[in-house]
């Protein structure tokens, strides 16, 4: 059997859609994965709507009933799921090379973000990351500190005025500071369509139709590839001066030396700017929750953050990298709420886990949002707010793989640094002479796909704190 990676194929530019070779797997069905448990649920939409109105209920369960090591029919499909730490470990870093990312991620993003990481294999894989890597050094992100505070700094009056809603705020603060940290453009002319654009391409990956007509999902997806296509190549057109330091300036400099295409630079610069916000927006929604329920965190949270980030001068790599608190509140934040719930592979070869043998060809996924909160992993109490989860010594002796956030292995996200930099310096300008409070009579229930969101959103009020 021979695995054809995603490599780019020989042809005339296409100005909407980049055109990549599709990954070719063994075709696996129900009578191959017989002897794994687990059940089919209704024709063709199999257990896909129960999973759709509750993903965490519906995973519990299935591994309560089955085991770590499970399958389930979802329209079409058969796909096997494996839960727990060692499950993490042996998918994501996936030492013996037994899964594709290409072929797992293909049947989610593979309509609109062809060319991202995800996408790629092998040292295709490796070589793309490589160039996206340079983004996000050090002295890259020393870059980036300086418009993140710039940008949450001028957001404030948003924040601090009245009645927030967190989701929506955080995904029109993330996206501004995406916009000029990755395309090198200020963040006032980020437009409305911009966002709506990026938004609508990350919703459709949860599509049950995959195929556009007149308003539906996949039509609207269409329009906003092709603005975002635009927006991107305009970018591409601007100055290359020695001062920018944007992900987009990174590219432009290697595309002679290393043969980028403009379609590789577009698929890129769409799928991470994508990707970062909308992941960036969910856990910073979850960490604002999490501490208007659990406000004895908050004043050593303030202490801390303003007592090390005094003023603008302040704010270095070195110094938030002391905020320890403000770490381990955003990572127990991600932890109660995985920004993606389910990471997928294909199995390239037959592979054994757990006694239980994965055929060529299956489509395997590992759930952070589960094994997030095994009480076996995470003690009496999993569902707790705990930023001591993540004290050193607890964190020693846990699986190195209990914790998956940010996935793990050769497809680890790039962006993790990044993410926690942006969220420290906003926790900073929140709590400074201010108590995060929900401003509303209950709590939200948050629903976890494609990424963990409050379902009505979420609003709070920034009070401030006397004397």
């Amino acid at each position: 059997m021979t695995i054809q990676f995603p490599t780019p194929v020989a042809a005339e530019p296409v100005p909407e859609r980049q055109v990549f070779a599709k990954p070719v797997f063994d075709r696996v069905g129900g009578d191959d994965l017989a002897h794994i448990p687990g059940r089919k649920g209704l024709p063709w939409l199999g257990t896909l709507p129960e999973a759709v109105v509750d993903p965490y209920r519906f995973t519990k369960r299935m591994h309560e009933t089955y085991g770590d090591v499970h399958r389930f029919y979802a329209c079409g499909n058969w796909n096997v799921q494996l839960v727990g730490a060692e499950a993490n470990e042996f998918v994501l870093f996936d030492s013996a090379g037994n899964f594709s990312s290409a072929g797992g991620w293909d049947p989610v993003f593979g309509r609109h973000f062809q060319g991202g990481l995800l996408l790629r294999d092998g040292s295709d894989h490796n070589r793309h990351r490589k160039l996206l890597a340079a983004a996000f050094k050090q002295h890259q992100l020393e870059g980036y500190l300086r418009i993140f505070d710039r940008v949450i700094r001028a957001d404030q009056p948003e924040w601090r005025e009245g009645v927030t809603e967190t989701y929506g705020a955080a995904q029109r603060l993330g996206f501004k500071i995406g916009y000029a940290s990755f395309l090198g453009r200020p963040e006032a002319d980020a437009a409305p369509m911009d966002l709506w654009s990026f938004r609508s391409l990350m919703r459709t990956s949860t599509s049950i139709v995959t195929f556009p007509f007149p308003g539906n999902s996949e039509w609207r997806a269409a329009k906003a590839h092709r603005h975002v296509v635009s927006l991107i190549d305009s970018a591409m057109a601007d100055p290359l001066t020695e001062t920018r330091g944007d992900l987009l300036a990174n590219l432009l400099r290697q595309q002679d030396e290393q043969g980028l295409t403009r379609e590789e630079i577009i698929g890129h610069m769409v799928f991470v700017i994508a990707a970062s916000y909308d992941a960036l927006s969910s856990g910073m929604t979850s960490t604002i929750f999490h501490l208007s329920q659990n406000p004895e965190w908050q004043a050593p949270l303030r202490e801390e953050l303003t007592g090390i980030i005094k003023g603008p001068e302040d704010v270095t790599l070195a110094n938030l990298a002391k905020c320890q608190i403000a770490d381990r509140v955003f990572k127990e934040a991600l932890r109660l709420n995985a920004a993606a719930p389910v990471l997928w592979r294909r199995a390239v070869r037959d592979c054994t886990f757990k006694g239980v043998n994965i055929p060529s060809g299956t489509v395997t996924g590992v759930n952070p949002m589960l094994t997030h909160l095994l009480p076996g992993v995470w003690g009496d109490q999993p569902t707790r707010f705990d930023p001591d989860h993540f004290l050193p010594e607890r964190v020693r002796s846990r699986h190195k793989y209990a914790y998956v956030p940010f996935g793990g292995g050769a497809h680890a996200c790039l962006g993790m640094n990044y993410a926690s930099l942006e969220a420290k310096l906003l926790l900073r300008h929140m709590l400074d002479g201010r108590r995060i409070e929900m401003a509303q009579p209950t709590a939200p229930k948050f629903y976890h796909w494609p990424n963990a969101r409050p379902l009505g959103g979420l609003k709070i009020r920034l009070a401030p704190i006397e004397g």
